[in-house]
Parts: structure tokens; C-alpha cells; sequence
């Protein structure tokens, strides 16, 4: 019987600091959801908005874990090696999804700066795709349905 109780196997996978049955140390639950959310963020970074958001939340979640981690000896050899790379992977996403919704950022700066008063005219000069011609269409309904009322609602 070892005189003390705190050192067995079971008491540290018990404390969470150890993988049961491995004798290797656990990963902080906020370091794996870190990586798990770059990991999403990097899959849904094509989509715009949703790539943005869980990759923020992928960066913050890195950071908090390697915060965490910080002067750890009992982590395991590479005990942040998952944070980084959910940091890596978030901030991929982020940069991926900001280009992907480049243009709607621009318009919606060009829109706050011009005051937001455009005529359909001038809305649908400025759109550089098909999308953006849409929005315009949308914002300017009343004008564009007086404009062509044979056509179909946008």
C-alpha cells in the first residue's frame, strides 16, 4: 500500500490529470474545443459569417487554453500543441472569411459613407456581381417595381 494515496494511478485519472488506464496526462477540455472549433471555422470559412464567428471563437479559446497551460509541467511533452493549432487553424479561417465577404463589407462601407441615400441608378452602377445587383434590387423594391413592372420580383 503506498503511503500516499494521492500519488496512485486512479487518484490521478480521478483529478483529471491523467488519462485513465494510459498513464499519459489529459488535454484541457478548452484546448480540444479550441481545436475542434478551428477546425469548423476552417470548413466553414467558405460561407462567410459562420467561418468569422467560430473562428474568433476558436482564437479566443486557443488563447484562454494556452493562458491555462502556462507554466504547467505536468501537461506532457507537447502540451500546447493543440491550442496552437486551433489558433492557426482560426486565424486561417478569419483571414478566409474576410475575404469571401470582402465585397459585402466594402458595399456596407460605401453605403454608411455615402449616407446611405442611393437611387437604384447609382446602387446598381456600383454592384460588382450578381449578388450585389440583388441587394440593390432589394433595398430599392418600390423604385424597381414602378421601373419594369413586367419583370419578376428580385
Amino acid at each position: 500500500m503506498p503511503s500516499d494515496p494521492t500519488a496512485t494511478p486512479a487518484s490521478a485519472a480521478a483529478d483529471g490529470t491523467e488519462e485513465p488506464g494510459s498513464g499519459r496526462p489529459q488535454r484541457p477540455a478548452i484546448a480540444v474545443a479550441a481545436l475542434v472549433l478551428g477546425a469548423m471555422a476552417l470548413v466553414s470559412a467558405w460561407t462567410g459569417w459562420g467561418g468569422l464567428a467560430l473562428g474568433l471563437l476558436a482564437v479566443i479559446l486557443a488563447l484562454a487554453a494556452l493562458a491555462r497551460l502556462r507554466g504547467r509541467t505536468d501537461a506532457g511533452a507537447h502540451p500546447r500543441r493543440g491550442p496552437l493549432a486551433g489558433l492557426a487553424l482560426g486565424v486561417v479561417a478569419i483571414g478566409i472569411a474576410v475575404v469571401v465577404e470582402w465585397s459585402t463589407l466594402a458595399g456596407a462601407v460605401t453605403y454608411l459613407e455615402t449616407g446611405g441615400v442611393r437611387t437604384l441608378d447609382e446602387c446598381m452602377r456600383q454592384a460588382q456581381n450578381e449578388k450585389e445587383q440583388h441587394v440593390c434590387k432589394s433595398q430599392h423594391l418600390d423604385e424597381y417595381r414602378a421601373r419594369y413592372p413586367s419583370e419578376i420580383d428580385p
